[in-house]
């Protein structure tokens, strides 16, 4: 797919498609002469039943085009910004001289955000993967609440749980694209 179509723009070609096919079908019909069908017309109707044919098998993945192009670039920025916001909670930390251990805490997110740069959007997990990189974003503003101190280290639970939330979403998103 070069391009990415509207919805109409692709419902339009399959009524094109089913139109010819039709109207090749209405010539074949009027040629029938209690002798059959010419080869000519018969071969016609049949390409023409098989563009329709493929077509349709590839319809619902021209539908979803806009959504999943929509998903790649959620996903995209939403692994790269927080590969930014840990990069800054590390240049803090080192600026400032205060730590505290919470490297333990945001080299990890690092790392994992590194790994998402890689993530792709298909037709079949594009949905997932875009929920697990917007979830993404609340692991990370918890990081940065816990490690700034505005929130009680014990919602390190939460941040745990977030990211378990969000590496599942993403191996589901795997499972779907296979």
């Amino acid at each position: 797919m070069d391009e990415a179509r509207t919805e109409h723009e692709v419902h339009q070609e399959h009524q094109k498609l089913a139109r010819a096919l039709a109207d090749q079908y209405s010539r074949t019909h009027i040629q029938d002469h209690n002798e059959g069908v010419p080869d000519g017309a018969f071969d016609l109707l049949m390409e023409c039943a098989q563009a329709l044919m493929a077509y349709e098998q590839n319809m619902p993945a021209r539908l979803a085009e806009p959504q999943r192009l929509r998903s790649q670039r959620v996903i995209f920025w939403s692994w790269r910004i927080q590969s930014g916001v840990a990069i800054a909670l590390i240049i803090v930390f080192r600026l400032l001289g205060y730590s505290d251990g919470w490297y333990a805490l945001v080299v990890p997110h690092l790392v994992g955000t590194l790994c998402g740069w890689r993530l792709d959007a298909t037709v079949k997990n594009h949905l997932a993967r875009r929920n697990a990189s917007i979830a993404l974003h609340a692991v990370g503003a918890l990081l940065v609440l816990i490690v700034l101190g505005v929130l009680s280290p014990w919602f390190i639970v939460a941040f745990l749980i977030g990211w378990a939330v969000v590496g599942t979403a993403v191996a589901d998103g795997q499972e779907a694209g296979k």
